[in-house]
C-alpha cells in the first residue's frame, strides 16, 4: 500500500486545457482560483492518522497511514497494518522517489517518471485524492459556471483526461473522474464530509474505484495538523537491498 500511495504522488501541477465544451471564461461571477486556493497542498500538513480499507477480489485489508507534506514538494507516507506493524514508507520530492518495502526488505529508488512508467499513473494524482484541483496557471484564471450548485469540466493532466466536479458553495472538489489508459482502468474518486479547520479544508472521507482492477479504496482522515513544522523523519531500511524502480 505504501507503494500505491507514493506512486500516485508528486508536485506536478502542469495541465493543458481541452477544447471540448464551452469556454467558462465568458460566464460566471467567480474564478477557478477560488477553488484552487482551498487546495490542501497549499499548506504544510501532517495527517497523523488515516484509516484505509482496501477491497479487491473479495479480499478486504485494513491499514492505517500517516502522511507528512512540506512545501514545495516533500512528501512522506508511512503505512501500518491494523495491528500497528509498519508495512513500508515512501518519500518523494520533485525528482526523487524512495520506497522502503519492509516485507521484502528492500529499498526501491527512482524518480516520478519511473512511477508513471511502471504503474501507468501520473504522480499528480495524490493531491487529487486529497481533494486538490490541479490545472495550469492559465486555467486558474478562468471563470466558473455553476449549475444546480455544481461546476463540471474536463482537463488534460500529463496526457490523461481528468473531469472535476466542484461543490460551488464550499469551493471544493467533490468528484474526480480519470479516464483509463493501457495500464489502468477508469478511476472515480468521491470526496465527502468536507472539514474546514482554520486555513485548511479537506475531505474527511474519500472513496476510490478502479473499474479495471475491480479495486475499491476507502479512506477516512481521522486527524490532521496544519500548519505543521515537525520533522519529515527518515526512510529507514539500513542493510536492505537497494533496487531501481522499473
Amino acid at each position: 500500500m505504501a507503494a500505491l500511495l507514493v506512486s500516485s504522488c508528486s508536485t506536478a501541477r502542469k495541465a493543458s486545457r481541452t477544447t471540448e465544451g464551452r469556454d467558462d471564461r465568458d460566464s460566471g461571477s467567480d474564478r477557478l482560483e477560488s477553488v484552487i486556493e482551498n487546495n490542501l497542498s497549499n499548506n504544510d500538513f501532517y495527517i497523523r492518522r488515516a484509516d484505509i480499507k482496501i477491497r479487491q477480489e473479495n479480499v478486504t485489508v485494513n491499514v492505517n497511514a500517516a502522511i507528512k507534506f512540506r512545501k514545495p514538494d516533500s512528501l512522506m507516507v508511512s503505512v501500518r497494518s491494523a495491528m500497528g506493524v509498519e508495512a513500508g514508507k515512501g518519500f518523494i520530492t520533485g525528482d526523487t522517489v524512495i520506497i522502503n518495502d519492509r516485507f521484502n526488505r528492500k529499498i526501491m529508488v527512482g524518480d516520478p517518471d519511473d512511477i508513471r512508467t511502471k504503474y501507468g499513473i501520473d504522480p499528480a494524482i495524490i493531491f487529487v485524492i486529497l481533494g486538490d484541483m490541479i490545472v495550469d496557471k492559465e486555467d486558474s484564471r478562468s471563470l466558473i459556471y455553476c449549475q444546480r450548485g455544481e461546476f463540471k469540466r474536463k482537463y488534460v493532466i500529463e496526457g490523461r483526461t481528468v473531469e472535476y466536479t466542484v461543490d460551488c458553495q464550499r469551493r471544493k472538489v467533490k468528484k474526480v473522474y480519470l479516464e483509463g489508459n493501457l495500464r489502468t482502468g477508469n478511476i472515480t474518486i468521491l470526496l465527502s464530509d468536507i472539514v474546514r479547520e482554520g486555513n485548511i479544508s479537506y475531505p474527511g472521507r474519500v472513496i476510490i474505484n478502479d473499474d479495471l482492477k475491480e479495486l475499491d479504496i476507502e479512506i477516512e482522515i481521522k486527524r490532521i495538523e496544519s500548519p505543521w513544522q515537525g520533522s519529515m523523519g527518515s526512510i529507514g531500511g539500513q542493510g536492505y537491498r537497494v533496487v531501481r524502480i522499473r
